[in-house]
This record gives structure tokens, sequence and C-alpha cells, in this order.
């Protein structure tokens, strides 16, 4: 039987996993004509679309080590073409296509990390917001939960990113992730502080993680009111229960005003930039939140 062998010796049963995938979606076999490996690992295959995975690190804010990976999509053409992911999840169509892309996607990276992660690492995984729109109410997370266990990994091991400003039907939204956290998945909303993102939707979601929409702390920098509102919003999302992780940040100045913010989490070019290796230090010398406690941001 086919397998890839995970760090902690335990081993993804390909054949098996191949199964469950077929069985769940209903349909003609699609996952063994749809994944193959290569050196850096399992890549997956939808029409003319090789799809990859990368990961990039997230660093506890006050000690800089890194605590879980966002893995991240990365597409080619048959060309060898780049296509961004946000093409790419819009060529299915259909409700059952919609549905099998987002799980191939998830697959692959679920494989990926299994097959060099630490016992007990933490992945974070975005969903597509249509996916959870399309799978019959308290059902989310069924399946995932089957294909993680032959991958190793835990349903408590998963953190599922959402960008739920861009879903219109927030009572599904609501009951998509109430199953989901059931099981033990963790529930990131993602790219909040942007479009229509408000603390009322927030309160009704409950969710665990709450990732700030770059442009909050790209206006920090250069705008005083900004910079001000940034370590209150912080401390509203810790009163709702949430973690508060800051994304995108790409300079030394944005790390200093995320940390004095009191963000739980940071990500971003200045520590690492996405590989298809899991990279466990930051890139560059910067201070941990405890170091800089008590110090003021930077003037822009």
């Amino acid at each position: 039987m086919s397998f890839v062998r995970n760090k902690d010796g335990s081993a993804t049963q390909f054949e098996q996993l191949i199964a469950h995938f077929e069985e769940r979606n209903g349909a003609a076999p699609l996952l063994e004509h749809c994944v193959h490996f290569e050196d850096a690992g399992a890549v997956g295959r939808y029409g003319e679309l090789h799809l990859r995975s990368a990961f990039q690190p997230l660093f506890q804010a006050d000690s800089m080590r890194a605590v879980a990976h966002e893995a991240l999509l990365r597409v080619e053409d048959d060309r060898q073409r780049s296509i961004s992911p946000e093409q790419a999840f819009r060529i299915p169509k259909t409700p059952e296509r919609i549905v099998h892309f987002d799980r191939l996607c998830r697959t692959i990276h679920a494989i990926n990390f299994a097959a060099q992660a630490e016992p007990g690492a933490v992945l974070y995984l975005n969903v597509d917001g249509r996916h959870l729109l399309n799978v019959q109410g308290g059902t989310h997370g069924t399946f995932f939960e089957a294909l993680l266990g032959y991958c190793g990994l835990r349903p408590g091991q998963v953190v599922l990113e959402i960008l739920e400003s861009r879903i219109g039907d927030f009572d599904r939204l609501i009951e998509a992730i109430a199953a989901y956290q059931q099981r033990g998945f963790g529930i990131a909303i993602d790219d909040f502080g942007c479009r229509h993102s408000n603390f009322d939707r927030l309160w009704r979601l409950s969710p665990d993680i709450v990732k700030l929409d770059r442009s909050l702390i790209v206006q920090s920098v250069g705008n005083p009111r900004a910079r001000k509102i940034l370590p209150k919003l912080v401390e509203i999302i810790h009163d709702l229960g949430a973690r508060v992780v800051c994304e995108g940040i790409e300079t030394v100045s944005q790390h200093a005003l995320a940390v004095n913010a009191g963000v739980d989490m940071l990500q971003g070019y200045l520590y690492a930039r996405p590989g298809d290796r899991l990279q466990h230090r930051p890139q560059s010398s910067v201070t941990p939140m405890a170091e800089a406690a008590g110090r003021h941001p930077p003037r822009a």
C-alpha cells in the first residue's frame, strides 16, 4: 500500500485516503487521478492546473517562536504559468466541483504538512466560502476529520480560516462554524477590518482567532489616529475571547506597532516568506513582545 511517511513515523495510507475521498464525493474516481508525488511533496491536479503547497509560519509575539503554519496554495497551468489562488478558485462552477476543489486543496496541504510536522503541530487552512454554503447543514467537518486521520492529524491541530465578509448567508456561516468547532477545529476570521467586517458579526460568530487585515497595520505606521485605535481593537477582540494575529508584517516599524498593540501572533515577509518546507525561526532579528513591553512605537 502506498503511503507518505510522517515525521513521527506514522504513515498516511494513500489508497485508503483515496477511497474515503471518492466515497464521500459520491462520484467517479477523482483523487487517484488528481494527486501525485514529487520530491517537494504531494501535487494536486485539477484540469490543467497543478496545485502545490507553500507554508508560512505564525510566530508567538512574546517569544518569536513559530507556533503554527498557514498553508498557501500555489498554482501553475500545463504551460508552467502561475495562476493566482483567487483565479483558480473561480474555475469550479457547480456545487459538487466547488466542494471537490476545496477538499482537494486541503488534502494536498494536509499531506504535505503531516509529512514534515512535529507531533501536535498546528496547521492553518483557508476554506472557500462557497464550500461552506454548499455543504449540507450540520455535516461540516465530517469528511475532513476522517481525512485528517489518514494523515495522522487531529481536528484540534487545524485552524480553518474563513473570510466572513464575502459570505452573504450569515446564518449558514454561523451554522458551519458551530459544526466545525463542535468537532474540535479552530476557527479564524481572516482579514478582519476590511470590507464589511464589524464587531456585531464577530460577536455572533465566536471565532477562536481573528486575523487583522494588513491595511490596519499599514495605516497605523503613517496615521496617528489609526495607531491609537489599533491597541483598542486588539483589546476588544481579546474581550470577545479570541486571540489576535497581525499578518502582512513587512517592516520593523510595523512589527513594533503590532507588538506594542498587544497582538498574540505575528505573520509576514519580515519573518519568513512562504516555502515548501516548514520554517521555525524568523529570518530577521526582531524584538519579542516581552522585551518591547513599555516601549513606544517609532514615529512615522
